[in-house]
This record gives structure tokens, sequence and C-alpha cells, in this order.
């Protein structure tokens, strides 16, 4: 049950102020996009550092989802439309075409926009390849320095192997790469949810005391633990 929420905690974009980077792909294709509106509002929420949850996937705020772009290379994907079906609902609604950001807790990079529909859309190298031309120190700790990944897999490779729980490097450009994101494991968990919820239980046996000694603070400092 720790591992399934941290699931979710990881894939929650936690409010704050962040700077934002847009690529020179995604410049060049926002001011004649149909939901340019809503690209601006999320950058301008982005940098005020309010909630931009509600332009995620419902499936982000399932704990059993696993968003296999986000466990293995850390790109979020966000709809673009400012719509909702009920005033009362949290999510936006659903756009064919989908913004893809990498989070950092100070700066938001915002990569590129890309049709649901395209052919292996969650397992594209063009992302990677964009950071690559934009901001290749963000990504440089990742890099595997004098090897190329046999076999060298495709976009649709990437993606079969992602579903059937592999975890694997990639190869863009003449660059190797290893764990751009958090990773999987081989049941499709996000292998920082597995730690975080090793870390958790480990602080629960190191502060059991405190439940019969404080039952508040215990408390108090678990929910620090779990980041509520």
């Amino acid at each position: 049950m720790l591992t399934r929420y941290y699931n979710f905690r990881l894939k929650y974009i936690d409010l704050g102020q962040r700077q934002i980077r847009v690529s020179k792909e995604l410049s060049e294709k926002i001011s004649a996009h149909p939901n340019k509106n809503a690209i601006f509002d999320i950058f301008t929420l982005t940098i005020k550092g309010l909630d931009i949850n509600p332009y995620q996937s419902k499936e982000s705020f399932n704990a059993d989802y696993h968003d296999l772009l986000f466990n293995d290379w850390g790109i979020h994907h966000l709809h673009l439309s400012n719509e909702k079906k009920k005033p009362t609902d949290y999510f936006h609604t659903r756009t064919g075409d989908l913004l893809f950001v990498r989070f950092t807790n100070e700066v938001a990079y915002f990569l590129d926009i890309k049709s649901h529909k395209d052919k292996n859309v969650w397992s594209d190298t063009d992302l990677i390849r964009i950071i690559q031309k934009n901001w290749a120190d963000t990504i440089a700790d990742k890099e595997v320095p004098n090897v190329k990944w046999t076999p060298d897999l495709n976009d649709e490779e990437i993606g079969i192997l992602r579903k059937k729980g592999y975890l694997f490097g990639v190869n863009v450009d003449d660059k190797a790469y290893l764990l751009l994101g958090h990773g999987q494991a081989s049941s499709g968990d996000n292998m920082m949810a597995g730690r975080m919820a090793d870390e958790t239980w480990r602080w629960v046996g190191d502060n059991k005391h405190l439940l019969g000694t404080d039952l508040a603070l215990f408390k108090s400092r678990l929910r620090e633990q779990l980041s509520i």
C-alpha cells in the first residue's frame, strides 16, 4: 500500500513557484496552436506556483496506474483544455494534443506538443533529443560514457519492453542514458516509490517508541514523511 501511495505521490506535481524553460521546438508551435491560451495559462500557473495538476490525466491520481513514461524518463504530460465537464470537477477535459514537461523543484522544462494518436507517443526518443539540444546539462549525470547499449532499441521496442516490466538504457544520438527517471520495477511500480516505502517503514521502526509517549508527535512526523 505504501508503494502504491508513493506511485501517486511522485506523479503529483508539487505546488511551488518554478522558473520555466521552453524548448525551441515548442516555441515554434505555440502561436499557431488552437490551445495556445491553455498553454499560456499553464506557464502562468507554473511561474506563480499554483496547481497545474488538473491538467494531468485522471489516471495520475490512480495509485494503481503506472505512468511508464514518467517512471522511465521523468516526463509528465498535460492536457491542453481549460474546460471542465462540470464546474465541480477537479480535472480539465482531455485533449488529443498533449504538452510534455520535465519538472524539478525549481524549474519546469516544457519540451513539446505531441498528439495522443501519434505512434509511440509514450516512448518517442525525440523528447530526450529535445532535452539534449536545449538543456543537455540537465541530463548529463544520466549519461553512461563510452557505452552504446545493445540492442539499439527503437521507439516501438522501448514501449514494448516497458510494458513487459523491463528496465533498460537507451541510445539517443550517440549518447547512452540510464535511469533518466526513477526507473520501474518488474511490477510496473516506480522504483523510487519502492525505496520511499522502505524508508517510511524504517522510519516507523526507528520512531515506534513515540506511539506510547507522544502519539501527536508521531502522527505529525509521519505526515511529514508521507509529504502530506
